[in-house]
């Protein structure tokens, strides 16, 4: 017997009053998120309690971490959204789980989870 899957805002701990960032790119990003929040703030500079973003490369996570490490609350997270490996091509992501974690470990930044989001894209938590 399986276990019920957790709703998707369950799994990255969205909940009102949060204070959530999207990165602008790619787009489907933000028509996943937004979807799930009901009574949140968008913010796109300060700090929040979540932030997402979905690099396309190591060099782009590394650039984005350095970005939002200051900008997420001490106990904030920063989930980041890539694709299982037979997608890679379809959101042309050239990176892996270990190079990703290895960049932030550098930042004092530290993996504590992952979660499938669907069929093609799963995401990671970093915090701090």
């Amino acid at each position: 017997m399986s276990r019920p899957q957790k709703p998707l805002a369950e799994k990255w701990g969205i909940i009102p009053w949060l204070k959530i960032r999207i990165d602008k790119d790619p787009a489907y990003l933000t028509e996943l998120i937004m979807p799930l929040c009901d009574d949140n703030k968008f913010v796109s500079q300060g700090v929040c309690d979540l932030a997402f973003v979905a690099p396309s490369s190591a060099a782009e996570w590394k650039q984005k971490a350095r970005r939002l490490k200051p900008a997420i609350d001490p106990d904030g997270v920063i989930w980041v959204i890539y694709p299982k490996d037979e997608f890679r091509e379809k959101y042309d992501f050239d990176g892996s789980l270990p190079e990703m974690v290895q960049i932030v470990k550098e930042l004092g930044l530290k993996n504590t989870k992952l979660a499938s989001v669907n069929s093609e894209l799963t995401s990671a938590r970093f915090t701090l």
